[in-house]
Formats: structure tokens, C-alpha cells, sequence
């Protein structure tokens, strides 16, 4: 996957991508399907614009991402984009003009086509939209396609849609919208060291600031490490029985033996499986986590 950064050109034709993708569901892998088609009809790159950083901090909201920069790579890849064209979204980006904005992507790419949604908005204010866009693309010959949106069930998916069931828990139907999993990439890192009270390594999981999370519970997940898949428990939130109230998530790993502290990690997530409780003692605990264990 090759990433132009913003301070750099890219030499070779493409056909770009346009939108910010935070979540790459169903709707935005329909419209990067069709990018790939136009690029490969015209035997030249797939990319899509992106960014690195959390575009919500910079105006002033508390949102978090449904998947950072680093796992929106890693889904790009699995849709056979070639590249990602990265911006940084802050201050003087958000005041970029409409025009200044298509003519930085024509200075740093030369495209041969672009692709967006139906809805796509840029530059300051948003003043932008498909209409200027199409007619920009008609003078500099560029080929201009929109998509439209792309629905579940009668209801148009949409980020927001995903954040919101994310938000409630409803595992099973963030991934339907999505078209493939939930999950979470990170580093293990060291917790509470009380994981061989269960039976299972437990990987207390860092995934950053930004990460926008399942609502608190325990959920039923796959754990991704060197290679091999493990059947997981997954606990995001507190942990009651240990009074503690920090927000963390914590995955047990079923049949794994091994040093785990350190490593890459992928959690991805299969459903909810229950509410987190205070139990009388951990050993009681450990009964329901065992339970939990059995989740098919």
C-alpha cells in the first residue's frame, strides 16, 4: 500500500477516490470498487484520499473514530486499493477554498478519473459539492463518476448509522452495514496481571485515544496474533469485581499458551455477549467468564 503524504507528489496516472472514509462500509466499498474498475480499465492506480488524524478534534467535537488511520490502511488493502493520497485535517485545511482544494489534487496527481458519493462536500465551508466538482473535472478532462448511496434494508447506510449502533452494542449490525467486522488493532500491554485467575492469557489491548468503542460489556471476538486466530472474550469498559473504573479493553484468549505482552494484536468482534457486573468474589468471576468461553 503506498501513502502519499501531503508534502509529497505522486508521478504515475490514477483514478482517485473522494470522501473521508472513516469507517469504510458498505456504501464506501461500493464506491471504491468502482474506483478500482475506472482504474483498471485505464491501467493506471486505485487511490482514495484519507486522513491521518482525528478531523473531529479540529472542529471542536468530541467524536472518536470508528477506525483509525492505521486499520483504514489495512482495509483499504483488503479492498485492493494500490494507494491512499493522506491529508491532515487541520486549521488552514478546513479554510481551503473549493477551487484551491481540486486544484492541489490535480497538482500533486495526475488523474484520470475521480469517483465520489453522491453527497460529497469540500472546501471552506463546505461550499463545494458533486455539481462544481463534475463541472472542474469537464474542463480539465478528467472523467468524473458519482455513486450513489447504497442501502440495508430499505435504510441508506451511513457512517452515523454504524457509530450508532456501535454506541448500543449491536455488534452483529454495525458489521452488516459495515460488510465485514468491527474491530480493534492495537499493541497488548501490561493490566492488571490477574488473567491466570481464569484460566486464559489475558491482553490488556491499547488501541489510542481516538478509537471509538463498542458500548460497555462483554462481547464475544477473534483474536488475531502472529499469524493465528484465537476464539476470545472481549471486556470493554471497567471491571467492578477489582474496583476499578478505568475504561480499558480487556481480551482473554482461549487456547492460547504463550508471551503475549508487546505483540500486535486484532480483535474482531463477533456479537455481545453480556452486561459487565460486580460479581461477590472472582472466583464467581471466573464461573461466568468460563461460561463465557463456551460462546459458538
Amino acid at each position: 500500500m503506498n501513502i502519499v503524504l501531503p508534502q509529497f507528489q505522486y508521478d504515475g496516472p490514477i483514478c482517485l477516490a473522494l470522501g473521508f472514509f472513516d469507517c469504510i462500509h458498505s456504501g464506501h466499498r461500493a464506491l471504491l470498487e468502482h474506483t478500482k474498475a475506472c482504474a483498471r480499465k485505464n491501467a493506471c492506480g486505485a487511490y482514495a484520499v484519507t486522513f491521518q488524524n482525528n478531523p473531529y478534534t479540529v472542529l471542536g467535537k468530541n467524536e472518536k473514530l470508528i477506525f483509525t488511520f492505521s486499520e483504514r490502511i489495512k482495509l483499504f488493502e483488503t479492498v485492493g486499493m494500490d494507494g491512499v493520497a493522506a491529508f491532515d485535517f487541520d486549521r488552514a485545511f478546513m479554510n481551503t477554498g473549493k477551487y484551491e482544494f481540486l486544484s492541489s489534487l490535480t497538482e500533486r496527481f495526475e488523474i484520470i478519473g475521480i469517483v465520489c458519493g453522491h453527497d460529497f462536500k469540500f472546501g471552506r465551508n463546505a461550499e463545494g459539492d458533486t455539481e462544481l466538482l463534475n463541472g472542474f473535472c469537464k474542463e480539465n478532462n478528467i472523467m468524473c463518476d458519482i455513486i450513489q448511496p447504497v442501502e440495508l434494508n430499505n435504510i441508506r447506510i451511513s457512517s452515523t448509522l454504524v457509530r450508532s449502533r456501535l454506541r448500543d452494542g449491536d455488534i452483529e449490525s454495525a458489521a452488516g452495514l459495515l460488510g465485514h467486522p468491527y474491530f480493534i488493532d492495537g499493541k497488548v500491554c501490561h493490566g492488571r496481571g490477574v488473567g491466570k485467575l481464569f484460566g486464559f492469557p489475558t491482553a490488556n489491548v491499547s488501541c489510542g485515544k481516538d478509537k471509538l468503542l463498542p458500548r460497555i460489556g462483554v462481547y464475544a471476538t477473534k483474536a488475531y496474533l502472529d499469524g493465528k486466530v484465537y476464539k476470545s472474550v472481549t471486556n470493554v469498559g471497567h471491571k467492578p469485581t477489582f474496583g476499578e473504573s478505568v475504561l480499558s479493553v480487556e481480551t482473554m484468549l482461549i487456547d492460547f499458551d504463550g508471551d503475549i505482552y508487546g505483540k500486535d494484536i486484532s480483535v474482531e468482534f463477533v456479537r455481545g455477549l453480556r452486561e459487565i457486573k460486580k460479581f461477590d468474589s472472582p472466583e464467581k468471576l471466573r464461573e461466568q467468564i468460563m461460561r463465557d468461553a463456551q460462546w459458538r
